[in-house]
């Protein structure tokens, strides 16, 4: 992947707050810098989310250095970091910047974020946004409902970002929707079936290396009912392996030819995301590998390249034909084949875990509960002074009415 990536990372598990002087700082007023340049292309942004342990934080590395053979450690919270490359706009000193955010810790930790913070799909982000949703085919019981979470997720935050926008008069709702529906292109029959969300999505389903040699039914419907929802979603989908190995792919359980299969297909995603986040859906993709839709190969199915027909429908479908009941015919038959493990215990998320702290973000929020406190207090106390104040006012003019009332009576009295 052309380009120059760049270096710095923030770790979060809350929102961020502005401290001047620390890195957090430098990078919003670079990028503030960047923004006022008339040149180059606007920011994008780029969100790795999925459950955890799924291999976000491997699949990141991967793609920002593919040579890298270490694997890195989970990420529990919110993980920023940025991209940056050579601009195709014509400044030779422009570099065009991708924000990138990694979400980890759970459905818990992950609605905490989306709901707390501007940070996921936001009316900033929306026209440029890329989401790669990790599923985990090494757990293949959990990956439907993962990836079913995380769609729902999506598409509430981006309703009410449209909701926001459309209430404004903006027109970039639809404008995004229909660019969506240009990429897939007229004569695409199932066009206007298709939920455009407006962003780039690409379902990565990672730890094939563990998957490939199960049976060919089981592969067969785990492919026909990730396709299934990719396609009605207008999201890609590809198959990635041997990630956590030195070198992407090589290992003693994995054969030559499987090991440049597993690099193959690592290259081209990284094609694929380079293009969506550089470039964006205004132009077609052009990709090293062609659309792989064979449940006994490794899938790669870029978005509008696969057919409802061509997936087909489970064996014994009903006469409705409507999305809704065919999504809830693949969810049976997954489950029959995938049947979920009994629930584990939920570990739950502590903002407050030493391995947390940020001594100078917690020195802040110290500062600002004392003054929000003060101010409340102030507050308090100014209301007090205000219903004092009134009360008087209120007992001065009924004591003014009584005298004037008294006054009156006492003119009306006539001499006898």
């Amino acid at each position: 992947m052309a380009g120059t990536h760049g270096a710095g990372t923030q770790s979060t598990s809350g929102p961020a707050i502005y401290t001047p002087n620390t890195l957090w700082a430098q990078l919003i007023e670079q990028n503030r810098a960047e923004a006022r340049k008339p040149e180059g292309r606007a920011d994008s942004y780029l969100y790795f989310v999925g459950s955890r342990f799924s291999g976000k934080s491997t699949l990141l590395t991967r793609f920002l250095r593919p040579e890298q053979a270490d694997v890195p450690k989970p990420t529990e919270g919110l993980d920023y970091t940025y991209i940056r490359k050579p601009s195709s706009g014509g400044a030779s000193d422009r570099k065009d910047l991708t924000h990138v955010w990694e979400l980890s810790g759970g459905p818990e930790l992950a609605c905490q974020v989306i709901q707390g913070d501007n940070i996921f799909l936001g009316q900033k982000q929306v026209t440029s946004a890329v989401v790669v949703i990790v599923v985990d085919l090494s757990k293949p019981s959990e990956a439907l409902d993962s990836l079913l979470f995380w769609l729902a997720r999506i598409k509430a935050t981006l309703q009410a970002t449209y909701g926001v926008l459309e209430r404004k008069g903006s027109k970039l709702p639809e404008q995004l929707r229909g660019r969506a529906k240009r990429y897939f292109g007229s004569s695409h029959e199932d066009n206007d079936t298709i939920n455009h969300t407006g962003i780039s999505i690409i379902v990565a389903a990672t730890k094939h290396d563990t998957f490939r040699n199960e049976d060919a039914e089981v592969r067969k419907i785990m492919a026909r009912t990730l396709r299934y929802v990719a396609h009605m979603h207008g999201a890609s989908l590809v198959y990635l392996g041997g990630l956590g190995k030195a070198g992407a792919g090589a290992g003693t359980d994995t054969n030559a030819k499987d090991t440049a299969a597993d690099r193959a297909l690592l290259a081209n995603f990284r094609a694929m995301l380079t293009h969506l986040a550089f470039v964006g859906l205004d132009k077609r993709m052009n990709l090293r590998l062609e659309a792989q839709t064979d449940h006994l190969q490794p899938l790669m199915v870029p978005m509008s390249a696969d057919r409802l027909k061509d997936i087909g429908r489970p064996r014994g479908a009903g006469a409705d034909a409507s999305p809704e009941a065919a999504l809830e015919e693949w969810r049976a038959v997954f489950a029959t084949i995938f049947p979920p493990k009994p629930a584990e215990e939920k570990r739950k998320f502590d903002i407050g875990q030493p391995q947390f702290a940020e001594p100078d973000v917690d020195a802040v929020s110290v500062q600002k509960d004392a003054e929000l406190a003060a101010y409340l207090q102030q507050k308090a106390a100014h209301q007090e002074e205000l219903a004092a104040a009134k009360e008087a006012k209120r007992k001065a003019l009924v004591a003014r009415q009584q005298a004037r009332q008294r006054s009156n009576r006492q003119l009306n009295v006539q001499p006898t």
